[in-house]
């Protein structure tokens, strides 16, 4: 790319506002470095079913929160995946807020919150989503590949988990430097910094592509792979066991793993385009002949920008009914959760045990195998 073009660039990874569309581009009322409101119409595909998504997902993370928070969810993996929920909690919050104020005036806190609440943190517990799920993957990948060696801890779960708030907030510092405020006629609106058109965001645009997409969906896919064969490796063990204590064990520890690979290939498919959908990158693959203003006000771009912000709502929102679907041990502390809610509560609650197998197991557990004796490990 040219270098005088990589002075214009400017993005809002990962998650991208219609702002970028509208209220980011370069003004020539206002100067190179100026933006105001460009008059680009805003898509229904986007703004009707965006805040409903995000409703059902804020309701489905706090119920999430509810669950999991009880005693018998406390081992290892459930530490990562209520970090999770907390992280998908202020992702949906801070976008359902951005989306529904959207239309409003543009006061001096609207353009606030959407330069460094929205982009700046909203974008921190993205990324800090995408290294839990990595997280609790390779977890997952230790245990069903070392059984007798591996012991997964609840404390250093906890100690990934700040880790990865920590990098994740460290790794978007240089997004609250992008943008200042500036007054026109009366409203505020995002004013792109020399920092933000400079060649060193570029090049750190790409390395954050890398960091946050790249690099965790080629982990997550060679991970998915080892899980699936051990999957299916634990099935021919199942078949040939003669105690059914054994084969229940073994039966668990195959849910338990489809369980993640579930979530791992619904985090692949709606994350994917993420990493293509930043200005720098989609620009540059698909931009053409066209001037970057062009390209970044196309109905093209936004349809793809829409899109791509949809299924980041979605996969954030998914979680609880993929737990729900199969993870039994979930399940039925759903349930428990749900008949303390209200005695009205109490006969959904009874339907759903109702509903489950009867005979008596040990699915509530996952085991790893120790001299001879078997030991509560992971999930």
């Amino acid at each position: 790319m040219a270098s005088e073009s990589l002075l214009m660039l400017s993005e809002l990874n990962n998650l991208t506002a219609d702002d970028n569309q509208s209220l980011f581009n370069d003004s020539a009322s206002t100067g190179g470095n100026s933006t105001v409101n460009t008059g680009v119409p805003v898509s229904w595909v986007y703004w009707l079913p965006g805040p409903l998504i995000c409703s059902f997902g804020i309701i489905c993370n706090v119920f999430n929160l509810c669950v999991l928070s009880q005693k018998r969810l406390s081992d290892s993996p459930y530490t990562y995946l209520t970090a999770l929920a907390i992280s998908d909690l202020i992702l949906l919050t801070a976008s359902f807020l951005q989306l529904v104020t959207s239309h409003s005036t543009r006061t001096y806190l609207k353009s606030f919150y959407d330069v460094y609440i929205f982009f700046s943190f909203g974008n921190i517990f993205f990324n800090a989503s995408v290294w839990l799920v990595v997280a609790l993957t390779i977890e997952r990948v230790c245990f069903v590949t070392h059984p007798l060696t591996f012991h997964p801890s609840k404390k250093v779960a906890k100690i990934c988990c700040v880790s990865v708030f920590i990098f994740c907030a460290l790794i978007n510092i240089p997004r609250f430097f992008c943008y200042g405020l500036i007054e026109y006629k009366g409203h505020f609106y995002p004013n792109g910094t020399p920092f933000r058109e400079s060649k060193l965001f570029y090049r750190i645009s790409w390395v954050h592509a890398l960091v946050i997409t790249f690099i965790p969906i080629l982990i997550l896919l060679v991970s998915n792979f080892v899980l699936i064969f051990a999957m299916r490796k634990a099935a021919k063990e199942r078949a040939a066991l003669h105690s059914n204590r054994d084969a229940e064990i073994r039966k668990d520890q195959t849910r338990l793993t489809r369980t993640l690979i579930a979530v791992v290939v619904v985090f692949i498919v709606c994350t994917f385009l993420s990493a293509f959908v930043e200005d720098p990158i989609s620009y540059s693959l698909f931009g053409g002949d066209r001037s970057w203003k062009d390209y970044i006000k196309s109905p093209a771009n936004q349809l793809f920008i829409y899109i791509s912000n949809l299924l980041v709502f979605l996969n954030s929102s998914l979680n609880f009914v993929l737990y729900c679907s199969f993870n039994r041990k979930f399940r039925q502390a759903a349930a428990t959760f749900v008949r303390k809610l209200h005695p009205y509560c109490r006969n959904l609650g009874n339907e759903i045990v109702s509903k489950m197998p009867s005979r008596n197991t040990i699915s509530s557990r996952s085991y790893s195998f120790h001299q001879g004796e078997t030991s509560q490990t992971n999930l």
